[in-house]
């Protein structure tokens, strides 16, 4: 099976290399990797060239991004995956191995957050229990990291960029197409939206959406202040 990687980001020098050194340590490498740079002004680009990384040129948002990436990939499977992610060295292997034995056209892993604090990790093992339980009846996940059949993302129309929560939008249009489930690898996710915004903010934010992803009204989280790059540096 050829695995393709696909990475969007915007102004990421202070995590994309990590990344791409814990690609480059997997147990199983994948056959390629494709970092989409929207218009960065930092040395991000540079570090994707300098780990010999094919680099394609996009825009916000993070849709376009993931699309541009994703229809240029020749992968059987196609791992999007967020610049601030870490993998665990058997990641790659691990995750692959579950999708082949549960016949999975979509898959997800478990987001574990890093150098992160006890409540941190308490609301992400939280949302880990909830994505997992719903997994068949309200389908989500996260852009940090998500896996499709390079076929079906392929003959789909993409992630949408109308939306700010496209991931969990695409997720839930695919799932009608083929067979979605949790796999128990983990990646290791940033917690850095909760140390800006505040780790009650942020929660009760995402605790306040659940009910219109529940109901398919993604476009109402379109007002909701969540950027693709809005990070503090």
């Amino acid at each position: 099976m050829r695995l393709s990687f696909v990475i969007p980001a915007l102004n990421e020098e202070r995590h994309l290399g990590q990344l791409l050194l814990d690609i480059q340590h997997q147990s199983r490498r994948p056959d390629e990797i494709i970092v989409v740079d929207a218009g960065s002004t930092d040395a991000t680009v540079h570090i994707a060239k300098q780990s010999s990384t094919a680099v394609l040129h996009g825009e916000p948002p993070v849709a376009r991004g993931r699309n541009l990436g994703g229809y240029s990939a020749t992968g059987d499977l196609i791992f999007f995956l967020d610049a601030d992610t870490r993998l665990p060295r058997t990641f790659l292997e691990d995750f692959v191995c579950e999708v082949e034995r549960q016949r999975l056209d979509m898959a997800c892993p478990r987001y574990l957050p890093y150098d992160s604090t006890p409540l941190i990790g308490a609301i992400h093992a939280f949302w880990n229990k909830v994505l997992k339980a719903s997994e068949r009846t309200l389908p989500s996940a996260a852009g940090h990291c998500i896996a499709l059949r390079g076929k079906l993302f392929r003959e789909s129309r993409g992630f949408d960029p109308s939306l700010k929560f496209d991931d969990i939008e695409l997720v839930r249009r695919l799932s009608k197409r083929g067979r979605f489930g949790y796999v128990g690898a983990a990646v290791f996710v940033s917690d850095r939206r909760y140390r800006e915004q505040g780790i009650l903010r942020t929660f009760l934010l995402h605790l306040l959406m659940a009910p219109a992803f529940a109901f398919g009204k993604f476009e109402w989280a379109n007002n909701v202040a969540y950027e693709f790059g809005d990070h503090d540096h």
